[in-house]
């Protein structure tokens, strides 16, 4: 699988805002094409899920710190499902009442998830509506819902990406890989790619033009 002149062109766009990010690119594209790599998916996803999370890198901003993750949430309620499964070998035959403070536990644990879940999800939602914004630098702003589709689409594939990254699925459809991708970089291509500059003869006559009405 070539690289394509759209991933040419995207790779020349992040060299001249941030180095890093088109190595981190780039180095994805290597691995993803390595068709005799068995984890090239696994290990491309983690190169794009790297780019998605480093973009603000790409407007002069550090990468927004989210404080507690998700990974580091659920392992609190991975925790406690552990020592009520295996510690106390608890499963669907099991007394409630032998496990009720285990039980308990969990339940606890994930509704605390759940609470931070509804309060992070809208933080970061707006942090990347800002960010997606900032990248199309001044203009005609696009319409709202267009906006809020792109900003939804960026963040499936953002947790996407991260769910491959970590081998969590047994295979990887590649089409559905290609099409998250294809997004990320359809919309980076789109903002930050410099506008055609016309050719020199056109602003040449106009300035020509522009002297002879003085």
């Amino acid at each position: 699988m070539p690289i394509t002149s759209e991933q040419e062109a995207l790779v020349a766009c992040l060299t001249r805002r941030s180095a890093k990010l088109a190595k981190i690119y780039s180095g994805g594209l290597v691995v993803l094409f390595d068709e005799t790599n068995p984890s090239r998916f696994e290990l491309a996803a983690h190169s794009i899920r790297e780019l998605i999370e480093k973009s603000p890198l790409l407007i002069h901003c550090g990468v927004v710190a989210t404080g507690d993750g998700m990974k580091n949430r659920l392992d609190q309620v991975r925790r406690a499902y552990h020592v009520l499964t295996q510690g106390q070998g608890f499963n669907e035959k099991s007394s409630l009442s032998s496990s009720e403070d285990h039980v308990r536990t969990v339940i606890l644990e994930l509704s605390r998830y759940f609470e931070w879940e509804t309060d992070n999800r809208p933080q970061a939602r707006r942090r990347t509506a800002e960010m997606l914004s900032a990248l199309s630098g001044p203009g005609q702003p696009l319409p709202m819902d267009i906006s809020d589709n792109e900003v939804t689409r960026w963040m499936d594939a953002d947790g996407y990406f991260k769910m491959v990254a970590h081998h969590r699925y047994d295979s990887v459809n590649r089409d559905e890989f290609l099409h998250h991708m294809g997004f990320i970089e359809k919309v980076l291509l789109r903002r930050l790619q410099p506008p055609a500059v016309p050719e020199l003869d056109a602003l040449d006559a106009l300035i020509k033009e522009g002297e002879g009405g003085h």
